[in-house]
């Protein structure tokens, strides 16, 4: 078996770090630069989500057809992360300028670059993702370039909840938007860099016969695994209450508890204990399944936002809620995505078919429908409670912000802690994949 060298582990997590500096930006702060910088209502980001939604339920399983009828002499994925890089940077860049535009051209600006970015992202990351199942199908490989992985999206996601507003303060000097858009161009020019050196150092080394499949062929061989469907649901509710919580983290800080600058603080603090939790996470899934490592984490999150709720505004026993939460999130997430390739090895083992860009890309465009859904529903539980911007909020306000934060993303967490339960792969998966090689040779 051919050595994985560390250089290219690195670099195939510096590939998520760049993924994450946009996608945790937007996940954390775009609502609240719509809605308190830019001036867009909250009736119109639902509207601009759910049309975002509608683009992706036609590109994400078209992205993965595409990869699985790829053939290059760089591979099936991996040709995309050097195509899409600087694309990628410069939408994203662009969704942070604010046009000096009326309302209604301020929401179409608005709609189209969101539109945009999610149409360059499915083309960048749904490749990045199914890599993983094209570098190497060995389980201790898989294990330890997820590492990497995890450790590249959580550092991104560290940089971002960390340094973000600080860097908005500097650039903009008291003019949010001039600061959001510097700190943005900044972070997309880091990216582009780290997607170059991602592809450079990569090798696919899993080449499967190109899939003939249609889009409904495809779809109906990975309808057939069991376990891929509960990933995917597993995937979407902790999605949905991760991105749930960020997004509601400015305003549970400057309206709930009157202190915007903690808001850094409570977003840093899962970030960096999801970075720890990458180095112990190989050695934990071996010790006690990938599966429990789901259910550990679904339930420490849901026990951190109780935490979180019973302190009220007691920052000593917020702070104790979110570095639980925090636990929980980089013990779930942190083997999300290995699983998904096994799924992909069981879909193999199944049906003699490989459709691993079709699988990757519908459980992403899965994430995507979560951060959707966070978002029309967040928008609309503060419109039902009266929210207003930059204004002294009301009970019903404050009470939709809270609901936001913790009620929400406890339920999302209770549904990934049941379906886990019907997950039983890890027990099977040795046997599985020993055939799935007897097989191929």
């Amino acid at each position: 078996m051919e050595k994985i060298s560390l250089k290219e582990r690195f670099s195939y997590g510096l590939g998520d770090l760049a993924c994450n500096l946009m996608f945790q930006l937007i996940t954390a702060y775009l609502m609240f630069f719509y809605t308190d910088v830019a001036g867009i209502g909250l009736g119109a980001i639902s509207l601009i989500m759910l049309v975002a939604r509608v683009v992706d339920a036609v590109t994400d399983p078209m992205m993965g057809v595409v990869i699985d009828k790829t053939h290059t002499k760089w591979g099936k994925a991996r040709p995309y992360v050097l195509w899409m890089a600087v694309p990628f940077g410069i939408i994203s860049a662009s969704m942070f300028l604010v046009p000096n535009f009326g309302g209604t051209g301020k929401f179409i600006y608005a709609l189209i670059t969101y539109i945009l970015f999610c149409i360059v992202y499915t083309a960048l990351n749904i490749p990045y993702s199914t890599m993983l199942s094209c570098m190497t199908d060995d389980v201790s490989d898989r294990l330890s370039f997820n590492m990497f992985k995890s450790l590249g999206a959580s550092l991104g996601g560290f940089i971002v909840m960390g340094a973000t507003l600080t860097l908005v303060g500097m650039i903009g000097q008291g003019d949010q938007k001039k600061g959001f858009f510097g700190t943005v161009v900044l972070y997309a020019a880091v990216g582009i860099i780290l997607l170059m050196i991602c592809f450079k150092n990569t090798r696919e080394r899993i080449i499967p016969e190109t899939e003939k499949d249609s889009v409904a062929g495809a779809i109906k061989v990975a309808a057939k695994n069991k376990y891929w469907l509960l990933l995917c649901g597993i995937t979407f509710f902790t999605f949905a209450g991760m991105i749930l919580k960020n997004q509601s983290t400015m305003y549970y800080a400057k309206y709930y508890l009157n202190n915007e600058g903690i808001a850094s603080l409570l977003m840093t603090i899962p970030t960096l204990l999801s970075f720890l939790m990458a180095f112990v996470i190989p050695t934990l899934a071996k010790k006690i399944g990938k599966r429990n490592c789901i259910l550990s984490g679904g339930l420490a999150t849901i026990a951190g936002n109780l935490v979180v709720l019973i302190s009220k505004t007691n920052l000593a026993g917020i702070l104790a809620g979110t570095v639980l939460c925090g636990i929980g999130l980089g013990l779930g997430m942190g083997v999300t995505f290995v699983m998904g390739a096994e799924t992909v090895d069981y879909s193999e083992w199944q049906t003699g078919r490989r459709p691993q860009g079709i699988m990757t890309a519908l459980m992403g465009f899965g994430v995507k429908l979560s951060m959707a859904m966070s978002g029309v529903v967040g928008a609309q539980i503060l419109k039902f409670g009266g929210y207003v911007e930059n204004s002294v909020q009301t009970e019903g306000a404050l009470r939709a912000i809270q609901m936001n934060y913790i009620w929400i993303p406890v339920i999302f967490f209770i549904v990934v802690v049941i379906l886990s339960l019907f997950y039983d792969l890890d027990k099977k998966y040795e046997k599985i994949l020993a055939e799935v090689h007897e097989r191929r040779h």
